[in-house]
């Protein structure tokens, strides 16, 4: 099956981002934080903290906090939660406000659907009207859904879904 991606845009809520971060650069250790993630009962934690609000098991890549003079960026991996929650010992959060927000949802028959999926996103934000926007949150996101994406075994005959979120903006022409 051929990459698909599909455009949609919500009036996103606020919520309280938690989990652990690292830093993107030269190197990647986010491979490493998803594995260490999911199996060190870390991922377990957060699906169980009461004000939790993304879907059960669902889990999301936050990117922000870009540095152009280093080409650095904060990668957290973790859950959405009302925005009062208390953020428990040894774990990273950020506020992200209300907001207008584009999804790209890619589907294929593959689970790497993350690579080039900012740009994918961009591309039919634009053809939708859309454009991103960063002025209230300089973010973007990855959102795996445990339904459609992480609760199926690749074996090519299955369709896995995959979220990308950009806070944006309608194009006024």
């Amino acid at each position: 099956m051929k990459t698909k991606i599909s455009f949609e845009v919500q009036n996103f809520r606020a919520v309280r981002f938690i989990g652990k971060e690292v830093t993107v650069g030269k190197e990647n250790p986010v491979p490493e934080l998803w594995k260490s993630m999911l199996n060190d009962g870390t991922n377990e934690f957060l699906q169980n903290i009461p004000k939790r609000v993304s879907p059960r098991k669902d889990t999301i890549g936050w990117m922000g906090d870009y540095n152009p003079q280093t080409k650095e960026f904060v990668y957290i991996a973790g859950i959405f939660t009302e925005p009062d929650t208390i953020v428990p010992n040894g774990f990273s959060y950020r506020d992200i406000p209300e907001c207008l927000m584009g999804i790209g949802w890619i589907q294929g028959n593959t689970s790497h659907l993350e690579k080039g999926a900012h740009s994918k996103t961009e591309k039919i934000m634009k053809e939708n009207g859309y454009a991103p926007d960063y002025s209230l949150v300089g973010i973007s996101m990855e959102y795996y859904s445990f339904e459609k994406y992480a609760d199926i075994e690749e074996d090519g005959n299955n369709i896995f879904t995959f979220g990308y979120f950009l806070p944006c903006k309608k194009i006024f022409k």
